[in-house]
């Protein structure tokens, strides 16, 4: 009997026995290194797609744009858009000189000329910067506490203000003669604070609606505040007035809130043509500029509607990719403009009948009116 144990241990481990384990552990190793290989093979081609995009904090107006980019332009894993919340528009120009792996940041005009002028950034900053689209206009918001009707009753009071507000926005308070007491805090925080009495009032620099005034309710008392379009404001900012269009629980059908405003700009840092970087920025302006309007179609921002892909900064030079995008449309047009002409086709005629056949769909009205053109230009002549 234990003859037939001893027998039977053996014979299992004899190489007989062996073998057919060694070639199923082979098996499983090159399964796990082909595994490791497509992994290999995965991550640099999500990296190689990926563009990380530095918004805002979160409440304001800028992380919902750069979500409605994102969102437009995503083509799986030819090119991705990240957006991140960030520390506001000075904080993201920085990081588009010395982050890795920020490609594109939001800030506006007003930072832009005041870092060149300081020079805090270096000296060649408009060479090393360069936008690609002014994305909106962003207005100065003063949302107050019960009480308090003009800006004048904020003498003396704390003022909140949040990353896109805390360097410009106290000079806007000085400059009118107002002192005040400041701090620093995000927009989504600040109206928490205010309704604890912490602060008096909110500031926000933001692009019409600013998202966290959706959560308001009537019974807190809260109220936009008049800015006055003093000449000590005039370099920095233009008038703008906010309705119940863009506030209908804050302001009345009939009220109307003056106030000024300045622009949001997206930015990149100024890779050399031909870099990889370059490369990748190419890719996200050609497909961020073909899919303008479907940011302008709900559910996105209000502010796309009025969005001005061709308008420019003075002082600063647009990433050339998009300055080259945006000469193949222009000339697209006037070859358009030609055939028209050279069929005797009444151009404003034929797109009114454009925008009245897809009056909700700009996109479409441009297929009609170049299908319309070309029928035109090749119809037998009387």
């Amino acid at each position: 009997m234990r003859v037939s144990l001893v027998l039977a241990l053996l014979l299992a481990l004899s190489p007989l026995s062996v073998a057919p384990v060694r070639a199923q552990t082979a098996q499983q190793l090159s399964q796990l290194d082909k595994a490791a290989f497509a992994r290999e093979a995965e991550r640099q081609k999500v990296n190689e797609s990926v563009v990380m995009l530095l918004a805002g904090e979160l409440g304001q107006s800028d992380i919902q744009l750069a979500q409605d980019i994102g969102r437009v332009v995503e083509s799986g894993d030819k090119l991705r858009v990240l957006p991140v919340a960030s520390g506001g528009p000075v904080t993201n120009v920085r990081d588009i000189l010395l982050l890795r792996g920020a490609d594109l940041g939001i800030s506006t005009v007003q930072v832009l000329n005041d870092l060149k002028a300081s020079g805090e950034l270096g000296p060649q900053l408009d060479r090393e910067i360069a936008y690609v689209a002014v994305l909106s206009v962003d207005a100065f918001h003063v949302l107050a506490r019960p009480g308090i009707t003009t800006l004048l009753d904020l003498k003396g009071r704390k003022v909140g203000f949040n990353t896109s507000t805390q360097r410009f926005g106290p000079l806007v308070f000085k400059r009118l003669g107002i002192e005040i007491k400041e701090a620093y805090i995000p927009q989504a925080d600040a109206i928490e604070a205010m309704r604890k009495g912490e602060i008096d009032a909110s500031v926000c620099s933001c692009a019409l609606p600013v998202p966290a005034f959706s959560a308001l309710k009537a019974e807190w008392g809260f109220t936009l505040l008049d800015v006055p379009y003093a000449a000590a404001l005039e370099q920095d900012y233009v008038p703008i007035t906010l309705n119940s269009a863009s506030y209908p629980g804050l302001i009345a059908p009939n009220e109307r809130i003056q106030t000024i405003a300045t622009s949001t700009v997206l930015v990149t840092f100024n890779w050399g043509r031909g870099s990889d970087r370059y490369r990748k920025i190419e890719s996200f302006v050609n497909a961020f500029f073909a899919n303008i309007d479907k940011l302008r179609q709900p559910p996105r921002h209000p502010a796309w509607k009025e969005f001005n892909i061709a308008a420019s900064i003075r002082g600063w030079q647009r990433f050339p990719a998009a300055q080259e995008w945006l000469d193949r449309q222009a000339a697209e047009v006037a070859a358009l403009k030609a055939k028209a002409a050279e069929s005797g086709l009444d151009v404003d005629q034929a797109r009114a009948q454009a925008a009245s056949a897809a009056p909700h769909d700009p996109a479409e009205q441009e297929r009609l009116f170049k299908e319309f053109v070309e029928w035109s230009r090749t119809r037998p002549k009387r």
